[in-house]
């Protein structure tokens, strides 16, 4: 919440606030409000089940919505005279099938959601637009002057027609990102692109990724970008870069992340394991020195040695998923990584001893006391006969 005493940023967390279909919340001087996870109830009788909570918040500049649950209403009304940002994130689950915004100030929308849902947009001085969903977005027919940057990741596009419908409102934009998805399709369409003119005249970057993985893919549904699809996309801004991800490239920078956290986690852990290990070998060595105190616990022993095979197990697991990971990497990447992972193979062998000697002194330890109780009862039976 901003005023002129201070700025407040509230996020609410869980709950449920039941209001009527005509309710507002009434806050004039809020310009910023983030709402989380928080449960809409609309308990009104209304035939048209619409939801306008925000039209006495004449102020509010930012609104920011996640996983937020609607519940007895079908459509959600933001209509702000300065608001100049909104993200909605899986805002609207439940009932909710429309979202209506109306900003003539908004510059930035970003919107994630997986869900089927309708969105009725009047935002002409549209700047940024970022938008992820399964299903494609789809603009009123408006020119978006103001554009600039254009973000659309549609991880399940199924019409080609509503692709282009989307792109073409889309004409001004200067960096597109597009998915490799609607590429595929795209391309799979080629005669609805026909004597059709670039629209893009201003681009200046194009970004093509794709938002599925390699694995969630069939081999039919890889389709390679058609001359026709880059043509209609680049033609009109020949000066524009043109940037292009696999899938392979994907699933290689998310290997390599993975393989480095796994390598972190394995050193991290091999320097604690070496650290308790020299410890705990040092004073079972004193202990050595010192008679045995047959009364101390055995169980304590046989939790040492469980303790050591389980931090045992956990190395080998970390170290085979490292392995795991490196041989399905691209030769060029495995290489700068391999001298690394031999490096920390030597380590690895240092401190498995180091646990492998704590688990045989354990068990030393706990022979000799077993030893020592068992002669110490026979020489109290022989005093006793």
């Amino acid at each position: 919440m901003d005023s002129s005493h201070g700025r407040q940023y509230h996020s609410l967390r869980p709950f449920s606030y039941v209001f009527k279909g005509t309710s507002t919340l009434e806050l004039p001087l809020l310009t910023t409000l983030h709402l989380e996870h928080v449960i809409l109830r609309c308990d009104d009788n209304s035939d048209d089940k619409c939801i306008d909570l925000f039209s006495k918040c004449t102020n509010l500049k930012n609104l920011t919505l996640i996983g937020c649950n609607l519940k007895g209403c079908k459509v959600l009304s933001i209509c702000l005279p300065l608001l100049s940002n909104i993200e909605l994130h899986q805002a609207g689950c439940g009932s909710l099938t429309v979202i209506n915004i109306v900003a003539p100030q908004l510059k930035k929308l970003t919107i994630t959601d997986f869900q089927y849902k309708e969105y009725l947009i009047s935002a002409p001085n549209l700047v940024f637009l970022i938008y992820k969903g399964n299903h494609c977005l789809q603009l009123p027919a408006n020119d978006y002057h103001f554009m600039e940057k254009a973000d659309i990741c549609v991880k399940y596009p199924k019409c080609a027609h509503q692709v282009l419908s989307l792109l073409q409102q889309l004409a001004n934009v200067k960096f597109l990102t597009l998915s490799l998805e609607i590429v595929e399709l795209l391309s799979s369409s080629m005669e609805l692109m026909s004597n059709q003119p670039s629209p893009f005249a201003n681009l200046k970057s194009l970004k093509i990724h794709p938002e599925r993985y390699l694995s969630e893919v069939r081999e039919h549904e890889r389709v390679k970008m058609s001359a026709e699809v880059r043509g209609y996309l680049l033609d009109s801004s020949p000066g524009a870069t043109f940037t292009m991800v696999s899938r392979e490239e994907v699933r290689a920078m998310h290997d390599i992340k993975s393989v480095q956290t796994l390598i972190k986690r394995l050193r991290t852990l091999l320097e604690k394991e070496k650290a308790r290990t020299e410890s705990k070998m040092a004073t079972m060595h004193e202990q050595g020195k010192a008679p045995v105190d047959v009364d101390m616990s055995w169980k304590d022993l046989i939790v040492q040695i469980e303790k050591g095979e389980e931090k045992a197990s956990i190395i080998i697991s970390l170290w085979k998923a490292i392995k795991e990971v490196l041989t399905r990497l691209p030769a060029s990447n495995r290489a700068t990584i391999q001298p690394l992972f031999s490096t920390l193979g030597a380590e690895t062998d240092i401190v498995m001893k180091k646990i492998t000697d704590c688990m045989k002194m354990d068990c030393d330890e706990n022979q000799r006391r077993l030893s020592l109780c068992f002669h110490e009862l026979a020489t109290n039976l022989q005093s006793s006969s």
